[in-house]
């Protein structure tokens, strides 16, 4: 075990925040995308919603993968803490549904998109 815990201790406070920044950061702008295309006054055309649709499966898909790595990171943050602790993955049931949410509001906002 470090000595000197502290500094990363504090690293898994801070990368547990930047998750849910992350999180948070992913459906304001998913939330944009949809707020834009409901504001505007015709109808998108085909390569319009192809556009935006792949904006939104980018985006949450990236949103999931930086989630996902920073689970990675407080693993390995953990490992340096305690090289023998027993579930250094802890978080995961937390990290899971998170990543989902982003995966799931994704769809349904390129459903919406597409069904008029």
């Amino acid at each position: 075990m470090p000595t000197d815990t502290k500094p990363l201790l504090e690293e898994l406070r801070f990368a547990k925040q930047q998750q849910w920044a992350v999180a948070i950061a992913t459906i304001t702008l998913m939330a944009g995308a949809y707020h834009i295309v409901n504001t505007v006054k015709t109808p998108l055309g085909p390569w319009e919603k192809h556009l935006v649709t792949f904006f939104v499966l980018a985006v949450a898909l990236g949103g999931s993968y930086l989630v996902y790595r920073l689970q990675r990171h407080l693993r390995d943050t953990r490992k340096r803490i305690d090289p023998d602790d027993p579930n250094p993955w802890r978080g995961l049931y937390v990290v899971i549904p998170l990543m989902g949410a982003l995966i799931i509001s994704a769809i349904a906002v390129c459903y919406s998109f597409w069904r008029a």
